[in-house]
């Protein structure tokens, strides 16, 4: 579950920063913001990713679900039989986490892509945000090699929003979390995922309209608070 999250938030997060920088360098976005709110643009992309990236999880875990009902009286591997037979609030935590981790990451592609001009620079303005993912998988990954999932790098990760998603979900599947610990992660989680939406969305708004040299972060945002 891990390895999934990892990869269609990363996937489907840069997709959204490619599809806003494609956009952008191929003057599309003038005809678009003339139609519609570069805010509605930005949560649209967002959502559309996002629902994507969940329909990949339900049809990938769903088939081989289906085919492990199917072929049960075949497999009679223990290690097999525990992947399958996992709790089904294991299941609605990891679409909690999935949703809300990838809305995080994806509102920060989308406020970077914006301030792209040029799409062969994408990749390297997305790669703090890129990096920042992989450590907190990292994190996780070394957690679990280690065998000391309750250690301080994962408590700590398990409250900060952009390695909780990950981090807090390995120790509800593999340690013992109190209720009110999960209740706080996904408190912050939501928080800063709200808090991180507005901002992008005026990142946004502003980026869309910004061409020639790619700006600097803090103009940027010195822009967007001026005009706020």
């Amino acid at each position: 579950m891990i390895f999934a999250l990892y990869m269609v938030i990363l996937l489907y997060g840069q997709m959204v920063s490619t599809n806003v920088a494609s956009e952008k360098s191929s003057r599309a976005m003038e005809l678009l913001v003339t139609s519609a709110k570069p805010t509605n643009m930005m949560f649209g992309k967002v959502l559309a990713s996002c629902i994507a990236g969940f329909s990949q999880l339900v049809l990938v875990f769903g088939s081989a679900i289906l085919f492990y009902n199917i072929n049960k009286a075949n497999l009679t591997n223990p290690i097999i039989s525990s992947i399958f037979n996992i709790p089904i609030d294991l299941f609605i935590y990891m679409i909690i986490f999935f949703v809300l981790g990838f809305l995080i990451y994806a509102f920060m592609f989308g406020a970077i892509g914006s301030t792209v001009s040029k799409l062969e620079d994408i990749n390297t303005s997305v790669m703090p945000i890129t990096y920042l993912f992989v450590i907190a998988f990292l994190v996780v990954v070394f957690s679990m090699s280690s065998g000391s999932i309750d250690n301080t790098a994962m408590l700590i990760c398990s409250y900060i929003p952009f390695t909780s998603p990950m981090a807090m979900f390995t120790r509800i599947a593999m340690s013992t979390v109190a209720w009110y610990e999960i209740a706080i992660s996904i408190a912050v989680l939501i928080g800063s995922t709200i808090g991180i939406g507005i901002l992008s969305a005026k990142i946004y708004r502003v980026g869309v309209l910004l061409y020639g040299m790619k700006p600097k972060l803090g103009e940027v945002l010195k822009t967007v608070f001026k005009k706020s």
